[in-house]
């Protein structure tokens, strides 16, 4: 019993211990990072954005209503409202932005695809991962930002190795552009 004890031991110990970065595992810790939500500031007494929101379907669909003309009086008050239709999507906004008439609304969220690629640097030292997301849970504010939903988009991932194991670098230095 004390031998098959010791066999398994030292059987996870050796796998613990492995330094070469898996496919399996650079996928587990990119994985950790999504999903991310994509939002959007619209500036509410903006007239750009007002017309920016005419031109989409928002309004017809009901998720805000517009004020098409002000008066001098009128001037720095909102163009833009939210309906209850796009209570869902309204994200919270600071205090400081509230007070210049923004409201953050949730566009989509990215979530991690597949990894297409793995090349690996400085001894095994050091990886460049290339890889997907997707965008789900698209909203109808979309329509009125700059982000392109595409089917799937590449991204790298830059990994270096520590005492503990592997990390993803989050700002990349000149290792990973020279080998």
């Amino acid at each position: 019993m004390k031998t098959l004890s010791f066999i398994v031991a030292a059987i996870l110990f050796i796998s613990c211990g492995s330094k070469k970065l898996t496919r399996e595992h650079a996928a587990e810790l990119i994985k950790a990072k999504y999903p991310v939500t994509i939002d959007w500031d619209i500036y509410t007494a903006d007239p750009d954005h007002a017309a920016r929101a005419l031109d989409t379907k928002l309004e017809q669909e009901g998720y805000i209503t517009l004020k098409r003309k002000q008066t001098l009086a009128e001037m720095g008050t909102p163009f833009i409202f939210f309906t209850d239709k796009a209570k869902p999507y309204l994200m919270e906004t600071p205090e400081k932005d509230k007070k210049i008439m923004v409201q953050k609304v949730k566009l989509a969220e990215q979530h991690f695809g597949e990894i297409t690629g793995m090349q690996m640097l400085k001894n095994d030292k050091k990886a460049i991962v290339e890889y997907t997301y997707v965008y789900k849970n698209v909203t109808p504010f979309v329509a009125i930002s700059n982000l392109k939903i595409e089917p799937k988009e590449s991204r790298k991932a830059y990994f270096a190795l520590y005492d503990d194991g592997w990390r993803i670098v989050d700002k990349p230095d000149l290792d990973f552009l020279v080998e």
